[in-house]
């Protein structure tokens, strides 16, 4: 399984764009991958996670061609993660694909994540159920979305956004937690996993906080947070020392967040830190 992390912050990005705070600053000045746009990632160049308004800058930049994608997993409605405006643009006058069900682009996520789609297409008056797949996902069942076997689990996250976060399977049998957008994980995540055969390959974990020692927001967690999460599924089984630990989804607000300080600091706690672009092999 490969997967490409197109963007890595949180809704203001890094550098944020109406700010001027000594991270910001530093961002600008150093350049690189200390700039992050909006959460979005792709795995094996095919099966979409998001789809924020980044998603038309990071096609060009990561050459991805999205008239040729087909699903697109929504971890949750906030719109740094779900832009209803740009799939308008799946439709005719602004693409060139017709409504046959091979050229079908289907999202998949929470009720509210599609009901916000649906609202949206209501709203610019366009029937779009010809063109668009609008799949409501229901939390630990599992799904078959192309030749990945997803199962969805609760995120605790703003409950009004329909938050998610995502096991993944692939056909290689290789197996993926894609957990951003999401506080220390719920009790009902912790049985569930309990109770399963899973062991993850790769685990990506928001850590919008950083380095910040008290997490500031409901519904994200710090590189503290992440290591607690980290040690419970290696004493679960759910993980082992060839699981590779992931940090992503990051603010300007979170301490250490420049990628030279905090990939030191993530190294320490057994993880490696996502920037824009990179990608990964498991």
């Amino acid at each position: 399984m490969k997967l490409q992390y197109l963007g890595t912050a949180a809704a203001e990005g890094i550098p944020a764009l109406f700010c001027k705070c000594e991270r910001c600053t530093e961002a600008r000045k150093r350049g690189g991958k200390n700039i992050r746009t909006r959460s979005q990632a792709i795995i094996d160049g095919k099966l979409l996670i998001d789809f924020p308004a980044d998603t038309y800058y990071h096609s060009l930049l990561y050459g991805i061609e999205l008239a040729d994608i087909r699903h697109v997993l929504v971890t949750h409605s906030h719109s740094d993660h779900l832009y209803p405006n740009d799939i308008y643009m799946r439709t005719p006058g602004f693409s060139s694909l017709g409504k046959t069900e091979e050229e079908k682009l289907h999202f998949y996520g929470g009720n509210g994540c599609m009901r916000k789609i649906n609202s949206y297409m209501a709203t610019v008056g366009f029937d779009h159920h010809e063109y668009l797949g609008v799949h409501v996902l229901t939390p630990y069942e599992e799904y078959k979305i192309d030749e990945y076997t997803v199962i969805p689990l609760d995120a605790v996250h703003d409950v009004t956004a329909a938050p998610l976060i995502y096991i993944i399977k692939g056909a290689d049998g290789k197996t993926l937690l894609y957990g951003n957008d999401t506080g220390y994980f719920a009790d009902k995540v912790w049985e569930y996993l309990e109770n399963s055969d899973i062991r993850f390959d790769y685990v990506s974990l928001d850590c919008t906080d950083a380095n910040i020692p008290d997490r500031r927001y409901i519904g994200h967690m710090n590189i503290s947070e992440n290591a607690q999460v980290r040690e419970r599924l290696i004493a679960m089984g759910r993980a082992d020392e060839k699981t590779v630990f992931c940090c992503n989804h990051f603010s300007h607000n979170g301490y250490d967040v420049l990628f030279e300080e905090f990939s030191d600091l993530a190294k320490k706690n057994g993880f490696i830190v996502s920037y824009d672009g990179m990608t990964v092999e498991f």
